[in-house]
């Protein structure tokens, strides 16, 4: 995990416990924020912003028409659901599908139509402002951070390159009809953020990230750490003595980092992170990965799960593991247990089949 995160797509800083949790672990956090755009964060960030570290702005101007090219070559390959627009279709469009969700992104997030740097059609301006994430974390070296996982979909489709079709297979030991060598798999780190993260105010925490830097920095190495052994599977054989000792390393470290905020009074601990990463296929079987599910790793509170298959070669995915940032989703207020969206047709279930269904509905709706 890098030191520096780009909190997306959210121009305002409105929701003070998720920036003072990412602020336990990031040293700066940054945002895109185009200068026609003044942002309306919470008053509870002031002393956090004032500092200076959180809440960094950056102009997408100096970045969009590279970006934009990229993306409009892009879009000749891709052929998502979500990246095709007829306007009289928009009607037959259920608001809370991820594609439509991802579409409307752009104009609630504040963002105005009177752009001189955006250079790409108004109906794939969301998206496009999602790529443009995802480029702006590759050229700062910044994990990627959201709370949508209707945005957090459509970035993995883009670090993809576009490598999902429409029939998504979803990984698991028990899955007798794997095909694709290589899936994305979700890594899962709970209890990040303290229960209490509303009342601990905003300068304690800059106590504490100068105070426990060491706790900090060892904390998000162990999570590189165990990223990349995941990561390995796909260039190595894979090595489950690896893999539990690196998560036993991540257990300890955040055990240490937990025990560290003390003095800040943080109590009990919620809240998950998921990072998707792509890794062989071989790892369903090897660690008893059940269908559209987690396990837990060595016993501690790391979990894995197979989220969907990728469609590329061995050297396709080593390229695409180098090229694109870590990207997280957190959550602070539920628990990732049991909240897939059941349909008549689909089954409800953990985040694993919760970011099935979301990718489904992005390629294919």
């Amino acid at each position: 995990m890098q030191k520096d995160a780009l909190f997306y797509p959210q121009i305002s800083l409105d929701n003070s416990k998720l920036i003072k949790s990412m602020a336990l672990i990031h040293d700066n956090i940054y945002r895109i924020c185009p200068d026609n755009v003044i942002p309306e964060d919470d008053i509870d960030l002031m002393p956090l912003l004032e500092e200076g570290s959180v809440g960094k702005i950056i102009d997408p101007a100096r970045y969009s028409r590279k970006t934009s090219e990229d993306f409009l070559d892009a879009l000749e390959n891709w052929d998502a659901a979500a990246l095709t627009f007829e306007e009289q279709d928009v009607s037959l469009l259920h608001s809370q599908k991820t594609d439509q969700i991802v579409r409307d992104l752009f104009k609630g997030l504040g963002y105005r139509e009177e752009n001189e740097w955006l250079y790409v059609p108004a109906e794939v301006a969301s998206n496009f402002m999602l790529f443009m994430a995802k480029e702006i974390a590759v050229n700062n070296n910044l994990a990627l951070f959201t709370n949508s996982i209707e945005a957090w979909t459509a970035t993995n489709y883009f670090t993809l390159n576009g490598a999902v079709d429409d029939f998504l297979q979803l990984p698991g030991h028990d899955n007798e009809r794997l095909e694709d060598p290589y899936a994305l798999f979700n890594m899962l780190v709970s209890e990040l953020t303290p229960v209490n993260i509303s009342e601990i105010p905003a300068d304690k925490i800059l106590a504490f990230r100068e105070s426990r830097q060491d706790e900090i920095r060892n904390f998000r190495n162990c999570i590189t750490g165990l990223e990349k052994e995941i990561k390995g599977t796909v260039d190595r054989d894979i090595s489950i003595d690896r893999i539990e000792k690196k998560a036993k390393d991540l257990a300890k470290a955040q055990e240490d980092y937990k025990k560290s905020a003390d003095f800040i009074g943080a109590k009990k601990w919620f809240g998950s992170s998921m990072m998707g990463i792509p890794a062989s296929i071989g790892l369903c079987k090897l660690l008893s990965i059940p269908t559209a599910s987690t396990i837990a790793i060595a016993g501690t509170g790391i979990v894995l799960g197979g989220l969907y298959s990728i469609v590329s070669s061995k050297q396709e995915v080593k390229k695409l593991n180098k090229d694109n940032p870590a990207s997280f989703l957190i959550e602070l207020e539920r628990n990732f247990k049991n909240c897939a969206r059941g349909t008549r047709t689909r089954p409800g279930g953990d985040i694993n089949m919760t970011a099935w269904n979301c990718m489904e509905e992005y390629v294919a709706d």
